[in-house]
């Protein structure tokens, strides 16, 4: 909502693996098109004013610069910078510290500032997401770009939404849906229904 439709993402990429131009460019449309399923479950209903949310991927993190083989601005670089065992993205450019929009410590100004991170760890099984954005394994994610419906991302941007994990109990009727994890490989009818609760309550702090 603050960003009018749009969501920018930078990487925390967590992997001696380097990562050529082309893989830069697969992980932002991959991405893109995770975060539009759950989008698309909101379209046209109960004034959801989006039809579709433009994700940008703005920057990436690194232990060395050398990780990554392109040499154009296209995004911004962040080197060496390291917190909770990983590269990570410049705070002052974040939405998680820095929830009231002020991103005047930011290098590049509000225009690079970015809302979540997708972090990517070399050898992690699962994953984890929030409001600060998701965690899940590089080799998986890599493996993974171009199928239809990367599960456990879908799974963490869930999160992301603040729905919850259903693991100690599965509602009267329902057996399989991706906030369960492992039940599902997509986003399921009951996905939708949590979705759309999460903004009938919501909707109101906005003028809708």
């Amino acid at each position: 909502m603050a960003g009018r439709g749009s969501i920018n993402y930078c990487v925390r990429w967590d992997s001696s693996a380097t990562v050529s131009a082309s893989l830069r460019d697969r992980v932002q449309a991959s991405l893109a098109r995770s975060f539009n399923k759950w989008i698309d479950k909101l379209e046209g209903w109960n004034g959801w004013p989006y039809p579709d949310v433009n994700v940008k991927v703005v920057g990436w993190a690194v232990r060395d610069r050398s990780r990554l083989q392109w040499t154009d601005s296209s995004v911004d670089v962040y080197v060496g910078d390291i917190n909770e065992g990983a590269p990570q993205c410049s705070p002052p450019c974040g939405r998680f510290f820095h929830q009231n929009g002020d991103y005047s410590g930011c290098p590049g100004g509000a225009a690079h500032h970015y809302d979540m991170s997708l972090w990517l760890t070399a050898g992690m099984t699962g994953g984890a997401g929030g409001d600060w954005g998701q965690r899940i394994g590089s080799e998986y994610y890599v493996g993974a770009l171009d199928s239809e419906n990367i599960h456990i991302l879908l799974h963490e941007i869930g999160h992301g939404f603040g729905l919850d994990d259903f693991y100690d109990w599965t509602p009267t009727g329902v057996c399989c849906f991706i906030m369960n994890a492992g039940s599902a490989t997509q986003i399921t009818e009951f996905d939708t229904w949590m979705l759309r609760d999460w903004w009938r309550h919501l909707k109101s702090r906005y003028g809708y």
